[in-house]
C-alpha cells in the first residue's frame, strides 16, 4: 500500500510542477492580448493557448492528488454571474454576439474555478511576484511602443491621436493590449505589489527601485485616465501600512485626499475641459459627446463619451429591465440610438464602459445581484486579510487596496472581462482560505 502511494506521489509531482509552471506562464502571457487569431468568432490569444493546455492537466492533477475540491459561497455568485448571462441571452435571442459573450463568461468562470482548486498556499507569494513580472513585461512593451512612436515609426504598440489636455497629438502606449487603459491597468497592479514589496524589505535594494521606476515609466507613457486610480491606490497602501503610527489628523487628511482624488476621477472621466485655442472638431467623437455645458473666457466644459454612455445605459435599462439587452448587445444598441445624433457615440468595444450600469443594461437585474454578491465577499475577504496581523509581512495586505481601486475603476470600465482581475480574485480567495485554515489549526492546538 505504501509503495503504491509512493509511486502515485512520484507521478503527481512532475504533473504538479508542470501545472504550476503553466499557471505562471498564463499570468506572463496576459500582456500579449492582441497576438491572437479568430476561432468560431472567439479571439484566441496567448493566454487562451496556455489555458487550453493548462485546464485538462490541472483537472488531472487535482484528481490524481485526490485534493478536496471545496466550493465557497463566493463561487455560487461567480457561477450566478454566468447563469445571469445565459438567462439574459435567452431573453434577447441567442445570436452570434450573445453566444460569443457567453462563451467568454464560461471561459472566465472555468478559469476561476480550476485555478482556485489548483493553487496551493505555497504558490501565493510566487504568483504575486509573477504578476509583478507580467506588469514589467507590459511596461517594457509600452515603453518600446512609445519610443518608436516618438521616433516616427508606426507600430501597433502605440497610438497617436489628439488629446484634450495637449495642443499637439499625443503618443499613447498600448503594447500588445487593445487600449492604453488596458495596458495601464495591467501595469498598475504590478506597481501596487512592488510598492508593498519595497515597504516590507528592511534594506532598500537598487533592483527593486529600478523595477518600480520602470513600471512607473511604462504606466505614464499610456497617458491613461487610470493615473487617478493609481494615485488613490498608492495613497491607500501608504495609509494602511502606516495607520497604527498616524495621528488622527493625518488619517483624516489622507481620507480627504482619497475622497478628492475620487471626485477628480469621476469629473475627469465624465467631463472634458477644452482650451479655446484647441481644435474642437479633432476631439469630437473620441472625447467630446455633446454640446458645451459651461463656457468661460478661456475654457469650455463638454460632456465626455463616458457621460454619453451612461445616458445610453439608462435608456437601455428603461427599455430592457429586468432581463437586460443581452450580453454584448450594448454596442449595437448605442450606435442605433445615436446614429442620427449630432454627436455620434464612439464605442470601439462592445461594452458600456461602466461595470455597474453596464451589468444592469446588458445582463439585467439578476446580473446586478450576482455582481453585488461578488463585491460583498470581496469586501468580507479583504477585511479579514487587513485584520490578520500574521499577513503584515507579505504582499497580500495590498489586495484590499487593489480591489478598492478596481471598484473605482469599474465606474468607467468593464472590469469583469479583465483576465488579470480574475487572477487577483483567485489570489484573494486563496489568501482568505489560507488564513481561515491557519486560524482553524491554531484553535485546535
Amino acid at each position: 500500500m505504501n509503495k503504491t502511494n509512493l509511486e502515485l506521489g512520484h507521478k503527481v509531482k512532475p504533473l504538479e510542477k508542470m501545472v504550476h509552471g503553466l499557471i505562471y506562464l498564463y499570468i506572463l502571457m496576459i500582456p500579449f492580448q492582441t497576438l491572437e487569431f479568430k476561432f468560431l468568432g472567439l479571439d484566441i490569444g496567448m493566454p487562451e493557448i496556455v489555458f487550453i493546455i493548462l485546464a485538462p492537466l490541472a483537472i488531472s492533477q487535482s484528481m490524481s492528488a485526490k485534493k478536496k475540491l471545496w466550493v465557497g459561497k463566493l463561487d455560487f455568485f461567480v457561477f450566478g454571474w454566468l447563469i445571469a448571462n445565459i438567462i439574459s441571452g435567452f431573453h434577447s435571442g441567442f445570436d452570434s454576439i450573445v453566444v460569443t459573450e457567453i462563451m467568454k463568461t464560461i471561459y472566465l468562470a472555468v478559469l476561476y474555478i480550476i485555478l482556485k482548486w489548483t493553487i496551493s498556499p505555497k504558490m501565493l507569494t510566487r504568483i504575486a511576484k509573477t504578476i509583478i513580472l507580467s506588469s514589467l513585461v507590459a511596461a517594457l512593451t509600452g515603453i518600446i511602443g512609445s519610443g518608436l512612436g516618438h521616433l516616427g515609426i508606426d507600430t501597433t504598440l502605440s497610438i497617436i491621436r489628439p488629446f484634450p489636455y495637449s495642443i499637439e497629438n499625443v503618443t499613447q502606449a498600448k503594447g500588445f493590449t487593445p487600449t492604453p487603459n488596458m495596458l495601464a491597468s495591467i501595469i498598475m497592479i504590478g506597481i501596487f505589489f512592488q510598492i508593498h514589496k519595497i515597504y516590507n524589505n528592511r534594506k532598500l535594494y537598487t533592483s527593486n527601485i529600478l523595477l518600480f521606476v520602470t513600471l512607473m515609466i511604462g504606466f505614464l507613457v499610456t497617458f491613461s485616465k487610470t493615473i487617478v486610480c493609481l494615485l488613490i491606490g498608492i495613497t491607500l497602501i501608504w495609509y494602511f501600512h502606516n495607520k497604527p503610527k498616524l495621528s488622527l489628523t493625518l488619517q483624516t487628511v489622507t481620507k480627504i485626499a482619497v475622497a478628492g482624488l475620487f471626485i477628480a476621477y469621476i469629473f475627469g472621466t465624465h467631463f472634458i475641459i477644452v482650451e479655446k485655442d484647441q481644435d474642437f472638431e479633432l476631439l469630437k467623437g473620441d472625447y467630446i459627446a455633446g454640446p458645451v455645458l459651461i463656457e468661460t473666457a478661456n475654457y469650455s466644459i463638454y460632456p465626455s463619451q463616458y457621460w454619453s454612455l451612461n445616458e445610453i445605459s439608462f435608456e437601455a435599462i428603461n427599455q430592457s429591465f429586468p432581463w437586460g439587452l443581452g450580453p454584448g448587445k450594448f454596442n449595437d444598441y448605442a450606435h442605433e440610438l445615436k446614429k442620427n445624433d449630432a454627436y455620434p457615440t464612439h464605442v470601439p468595444y462592445p461594452d458600456p464602459h461602466s461595470t455597474y450600469l453596464g451589468t444592469l443594461a446588458e445582463i439585467g437585474l439578476l446580473g446586478l445581484i450576482t455582481f453585488f454578491g461578488i463585491i460583498f465577499f470581496v469586501i468580507k475577504f479583504s477585511r479579514k486579510i487587513l485584520s490578520n496581523h500574521a499577513a503584515d509581512q507579505n504582499m497580500f495586505t495590498s489586495l484590499p487596496t487593489v480591489f478598492i481601486v478596481i471598484g473605482i475603476e469599474a465606474i468607467s470600465t468593464d472590469v469583469m472581462n479583465f483576465r488579470h482581475y480574475w487572477i487577483l480574485l483567485i489570489l484573494l480567495v486563496s489568501t482568505f482560505q489560507n488564513l481561515k485554515s491557519t486560524s482553524s489549526k491554531s484553535l485546535n492546538l
